[in-house]
C-alpha cells in the first residue's frame, strides 16, 4: 500500500511539473474566487486571485476600503495561504459613474 501511495505522489508531481500548475495552486485560487463570488458583493466577483509559494495575491478594483478589507477577510483562512498580498485598488469615482449610468431617470 505505501508503495502505491508513493507512486501516486510521484505521478502527481510529474503531472504538476509537466503542466506547470500545481494542484495546490488551482485549489487555492478556485477556493478564493468561490468565496469572493459567494460574498454577495458584486464587485468582489471580478477580483483576480493568484497563488504562489504560500502567498495569495488579490488584484482588481473596488469602490471602498471596506470592500478591500472584506475580500482579504474572506480568503485569509484558506488552507495553504500563509500570507495575503492585497493589491486591490480603491477607485470610488469609477463605481460612482457606473451607478449613475445604470439609474433610470425619474420623471
Amino acid at each position: 500500500m505505501p508503495e502505491r501511495q508513493a507512486r501516486r505522489r510521484l505521478l502527481l508531481t510529474l503531472q504538476e511539473q509537466k503542466s506547470g500548475v500545481s494542484e495546490e495552486k488551482q485549489v487555492v485560487e478556485v477556493g478564493a474566487q468561490s468565496r469572493l463570488r459567494a460574498s454577495g458583493y458584486r464587485q468582489l466577483h471580478f477580483v483576480s486571485c493568484e497563488f504562489h509559494e504560500g502567498v495569495l495575491t488579490l488584484r482588481g478594483h473596488v469602490s471602498t476600503f471596506h470592500l478591500k478589507q472584506v475580500a482579504q477577510t474572506l480568503v485569509r483562512d484558506l488552507d495553504g495561504v500563509g500570507e495575503i498580498n492585497n493589491r486591490l485598488e480603491v477607485a470610488a469615482s469609477l463605481y460612482e459613474s457606473m451607478e449613475h449610468r445604470d439609474r433610470v431617470p425619474t420623471p
